[in-house]
């Protein structure tokens, strides 16, 4: 059983995600699942997914290590140190939070989770690992001092061992997304660490070139740096410098952000960078592994180049696959299962890999691993391009590769075959037009036999991969679709040189097969693996373009109006609209009132189809706002796109004048900001509010 320390416990949750953390905590107190739970917001996905493991479930902890877990919240890696490592300390100043971890968590007799300050805690020893995933960058809120991202760091340093590694995981302050148009992750405006965070001490992130000074400043020479795709917190892929230059770079970026823009494609951006070899400064994020012991010290160790994690599946079916350096300099990639659940499913890719290959012979070979007992499956590394690699920038490069993968599939297994429950359980029950129900078909069948699984030679073929080998007949042209598919996707270029559509029609696949493919692939992705399910959570970024920026200053232009009820309510004709010009925000209207006798009340409306933040008040009565949903520093906050106030007069003048700050927002902030409000409070008009918003944004 888990130990929970409240000895240096102050009593105050200086850090909370607000109510949301009271549900959570509800979740893993009834022992429910993120799959099985219908509370699906983002908050709940970020604390929960199994995903968030992906950023340390690949790397070599050493055996029986110690670790010391430095803000470990909800603990979203804390199971899995526990399972990795000999002993784990997490530390976190919530109680709330810590008891998230502890529900979590408290079957590991190996984990001791300690609430309170850092500063303030005293350990019995030294630990091999200092982990601080998403932490390092509030430094400045809680360590004071010209320099407190040095101090903390020497800080961190000195809990370890002499050949301890501190391994932090934190954003690029350079990383391309911002460039690209996403927010600053931690202040939400945008470019501001591009900027260098001018004025804001309490956060701050750090390029690499600023990492390598501070580490050296901070006496650990040692350094190696690692990057998660996309960022530190739901990472797929873990890149070294190796092999970041590799194609394919960049694939399945989910954007969680209401406020990201598209300045221009990043992926494409990605792959152009990499092939000038600087991509290493402009990724989104790092995991940086410091120590103070000499970087030759290493030599002679295993090391991990790439990992792919593929967590973000059923149970079942979440492996992940590495590329490692062995102490002899030997290449080798070892395929290994997450959950206990997932060994049975690389067992059978085991067989299916040595099993012989029935129908004609074709000079191509599946690759064979080693399986341990452990369940990983190890392969020798293959150097050279694979089949997509070697696609030139023409179509008749494109077609040969379709038709040597055609050929490749329809001659690899007896063709023949009919429809049968298996498949359904694969792909549903969808069926092609009964004058296509006869396409030639093939079992066993490879549906992942896409370009990038092909090794080419002058006489012979290697596949890799065979993960998702059936044995039930699946016809030639739904593999072939789906390899087309994963190359366009990672190729988007050559939609300008050969449309995908017109070399889908070359190859005998149709409008109506696409459309089933399409059903069958999304029936074995979703219902079947249950794979990338992070994409329910995905927003769109808004595409932005530079062009239709309006350079005349900063000058905004909106209409008011000041609504007069003479006892009929307020009517339109009974309206003073008024013409303003915004000078950098500065707002100043004077509203004339015909027969100002007969006006029994008053209603004030700034400006109309837009968000705002108004600080305002009249020289004649007293401003009351009718529909804010919140007051920031004294300024009213309006999330609705028709803000309006009440405005009280003893007895109405001929002229009011209206004075003040007012700050025009788009429905995208709007829509951000109300769901900040609903985590900190369930209040029915903002509710109502979120949910206006959220409508308009999908009009």
């Amino acid at each position: 059983m888990a130990q929970f320390n409240t000895q240096y416990y102050s009593g105050d949750d200086q850090y909370s995600d607000g109510r949301i953390e009271e549900t959570i905590l509800q979740i893993v107190q009834e022992g429910k699942s993120l799959e099985t739970l219908e509370d699906r917001s983002f908050s709940v996905l970020y604390h929960l997914s199994p995903v968030r493991e992906n950023i340390l479930s690949w790397y070599l902890f050493r055996e029986g290590a110690s670790v010391l877990e430095i803000g470990a919240g909800p603990g979203a890696v804390t199971g899995l140190l526990c399972r990795r490592c000999g002993s784990v300390t997490s530390v976190e100043l919530s109680q709330r939070r810590a008891k998230i971890n502890y529900e979590r968590h408290k079957q590991y007799d190996n984990l001791t989770i300690m609430v309170g300050n850092l500063n303030d805690m005293q350990f019995p020893g030294k630990f091999d690992y200092c982990i601080l995933n998403g932490v390092f960058e509030y430094a400045g809120s809680f360590t004071p001092g010209e320099d407190p991202y040095g101090s903390f760091l020497k800080r961190c340093a000195g809990y370890l061992k002499e050949d301890g590694i501190l391994l932090i995981a934190i954003e690029n302050r350079l990383g391309l997304k911002y460039f690209a148009g996403a927010p600053e992750d931690h202040t939400e405006n945008y470019m501001e660490g591009l900027k260098n965070y001018p004025g804001n001490p309490a956060v701050h992130t750090f390029s690499k070139k600023e990492w390598e000074d501070m580490l050296t400043r901070c006496f650990l020479p040692y350094r190696k740096f690692y990057y998660p795709y996309p960022d530190y917190k739901f990472p797929n892929e873990i890149f070294t410098e190796e092999t970041l230059r590799a194609e394919g770079f960049g694939k399945n970026a989910w954007n969680f952000n209401p406020g990201r823009l598209e300045l221009f494609d990043e992926q494409e951006m990605a792959q152009t960078l990499c092939r000038e070899g600087v991509m290493e400064s402009f990724m989104n994020s790092f995991l940086i592994e410091a120590g103070s012991r000499k970087p030759g010290k290493d030599c002679d160790e295993e090391q991990i180049l790439y990992a792919k994690v593929s967590a973000d599946r059923a149970e079942q079916f979440r492996i992940q696959t590495v590329i490692r350096r062995e102490k002899d300099g030997s290449m080798h990639v070892v395929k290994s299962p997450l959950t206990e659940a997932a060994k049975a499913h690389l067992l059978k890719m085991h067989e299916h890999e040595c099993a012989p290959v029935p129908g004609k012979s074709t000079g191509c070979s599946l690759l064979k691993g080693a399986l341990s007992a452990d369940g990983a499956i190890t392969y020798a590394f293959l150097p050279g391009k694979t089949l997509a690699q070697e696609i030139g920038q023409d179509a008749s490069s494109v077609r040969e590769a379709c038709r040597m993968l055609l050929g490749l599939i329809e001659s690899s297994a007896d063709a023949g075959g009919t429809y049968t429950e298996e498949f359904t359980t694969l792909f549903g029950m969808a069926r092609p037009d009964a004058d296509r129900e006869k396409m030639k078909m093939v079992c066993p069948a490879n549906i992942d036999l896409i370009f990038d699984n092909i090794f080419p030679a002058a006489d012979h073929m290697t596949v890799i991969d065979g993960e998702w080998i059936t044995d039930t007949p699946v016809p030639a042209l739904f593999i072939l679709w789906r390899a087309v598919n994963e190359l366009y996707a990672s190729r988007k270029e050559l939609e300008h040189v050969l449309g995908q559509e017109t070399l889908l029609k070359e190859f005998g696949i149709s409008a109506s097969d696409r459309q089933v493919f399409w059903t069958w692939a999304s029936h074995f992705e979703k219902e079947y693996v249950k794979a990338n399910r992070l994409g329910a959570y995905a927003l769109p970024a808004r595409k932005a373009n530079l062009k239709d920026l309006q350079w005349s200053g900063q000058d905004v232009r909106l209409t008011s109006t000041l609504y007069t009820d003479r006892g009929g309510g307020f009517r339109e004709e009974d309206a003073v609209h008024m013409d303003v010009v915004l000078e950098q925000g500065r707002y100043d209207v004077t509203f004339a009132i015909e027969r100002p006798e007969e006006v029994r009340a008053l209603r004030f409306d700034p400006l109309e189809g837009s968000a705002c933040i108004c600080s305002l008040h009249a020289d004649a009565g007293e401003l009351r706002a009718m529909n804010a949903s919140a007051v920031l520093r004294g300024a009213q906050v309006f999330l609705t796109m028709d803000p309006a106030y009440r405005l009280r007069c003893g007895k109405t003048p001929g002229k009011i004048r209206v004075t003040g700050q007012v700050k025009t927002k788009d429905v995208y902030w709007a829509l951000e900001k109300s769901q900040e409000l609903l985590k900190k409070a369930k209040l029915g008009p903002v509710s109502a509010l979120a949910r206006q918003v959220v409508r308009q944004i999908r009009k």
